[in-house]
């Protein structure tokens, strides 16, 4: 297998993990890593590592223009952590100078920008790989694997919780998180299109009966709330249907107390599944019977397979695990989230409590916290039964726009600037 030419993006925030995946790789003959966009500032910043990486003769380009203008980059492969309102420019001048691409998720927060990178990726005739790297997992594989065989068969109704913290910090790591748009750049960032995008992925895959395929919404109704001091949404609940007939629940928010999921509840036509975390146990109970269970982590790089697929797919000249078109259907989802909740409620000052506590990520350090009373036992009532936060006579939770949206050839967001 050839070894392919890396060059990433970024050198902090989650631009560290893409860095890991090539060394990852490296070790096995697959990749080596040749050069790294990295600002005088983000330079400043990690010191040890850039010496690290140009004593390795990896080449520093400080700014993403320089990269492109450097006609002998060298580079096979562009991997691309950075802002969400970032992706599908960068990716397109990737492919454009004959590079693949391995882009973070979210793939853009437009399905007319999906569209676009779609259009150029087939003119190009270049592959895209994109970072929804838990659909590479053992666990959503052998989930997959099994509705698509027909052993579970169709996803009827799949349930989802997700309750992270973040930190006010969180918050003010970067221009554009806990942004609606940036200048006329949507961003759309929440919990469902940033931290908790993987899981809501994982669902729109699981309801696809299709080898390769996520489901695509049908119909979609959401609810926002936020406590922090942001334009966009903490708390995101949503209900989906599929053209494959599959409904679904998802809630997820960063403002409640601790660590609260992610956990999933499946009903197939041939039987029950209890999902019980990336680290946890899948537990099958078959309408015949029969009972399977299995680790859902096998490896402690699982993480960093969707490199390594991509790798082999341009050697085998075949398709990704997970390419644009499938990135769509979340996409198309979060569009249609904000589209049938256009109003991201505030929660008053009174329901939130403002604490000091040591962050999920990076781990041993403290943050500053707004956290909302009681809003783990909400999430823990409208994962159990599936009701919005608007029906658990909540004082805050009063959703007057909401509604559920239809999705019909639906090519643009916001569709009331369709043209």
């Amino acid at each position: 297998m050839k070894s392919l030419r890396f060059v990433v993006v970024g050198v902090g925030g989650y631009a560290l993990v893409h860095l890991d995946a090539i060394d990852w790789l490296h070790e096995q003959g697959m990749a080596d890593l040749v050069g790294i966009v990295a600002l005088k500032d983000d330079q400043k910043k990690y010191p040890e590592l850039m010496e690290s990486l140009t004593s390795r003769n990896v080449q520093v380009y400080p700014s993403v223009d320089e990269f492109f203008s450097d006609r002998n980059n060298g580079a096979d492969v562009l991997t691309v952590p950075i802002g969400i309102h970032m992706h599908v420019p960068v990716s397109i001048l990737a492919l454009q100078a004959g590079m693949h691409v391995y882009c973070e998720k979210p793939l853009a927060a437009t399905v007319q920008e999906v569209d676009k990178l779609i259009s150029v990726q087939k003119k190009c005739d270049r592959k895209i790989a994109v970072g929804f790297q838990h659909i590479y997992s053992n666990s959503m594989q052998q989930l997959k694997a099994r509705i698509c065989d027909g052993r579970l068969g169709p996803v009827k109704e799949i349930t989802l919780m997700c309750g992270w913290p973040r930190s006010t910090q969180y918050y003010t790591r970067n221009d554009w998180t806990g942004e609606l748009r940036k200048g006329k750049n949507w961003i759309l960032d929440s919990p469902a299109n940033n931290a908790h995008s993987h899981y809501l992925f994982n669902m729109l895959y699981l309801c696809s009966s299709q080898r390769g395929a996520a489901a695509t919404p049908s119909q979609v109704r959401a609810e926002l709330y936020r406590a922090n001091h942001i334009k966009g949404p903490d708390t995101v609940q949503l209900e989906f249907r599929t053209k494959e007939g599959s409904r679904g629940h998802a809630v997820f928010s960063h403002c409640n107390a601790s660590e609260n999921g992610p956990v999933m509840h499946i009903s197939c036509e041939h039987g029950e599944v209890e999902w019980q975390g990336d680290v946890g146990k899948t537990v099958i109970r078959y309408k015949s019977g029969a009972q399977e269970e299995f680790d859902n982590l096998i490896h402690e790089h699982w993480r960093l397979e969707g490199f390594k697929n991509l790798v082999q797919a341009i050697n085998e000249n075949a398709g990704p695990i997970c390419t644009p078109e499938m990135a769509r259907s979340h996409t198309l989802t979060v569009n249609a989230v904000h589209e049938s909740c256009p109003e991201v409620i505030q929660i008053p000052d009174g329901d939130i409590l403002e604490v000091q506590d040591w962050e999920m990520f990076p781990p041993d350090t403290k943050g500053d916290f707004r956290r909302v009373e009681k809003m783990d036992e909400y999430l823990q009532e409208a994962f159990d039964r599936r009701k919005f936060l608007s029906e658990q006579n909540i004082t805050w939770a009063k959703q007057t726009q909401s509604r559920a949206f239809e999705i019909k050839d639906y090519d643009h967001f916001p569709q009331s600037e369709r043209k």
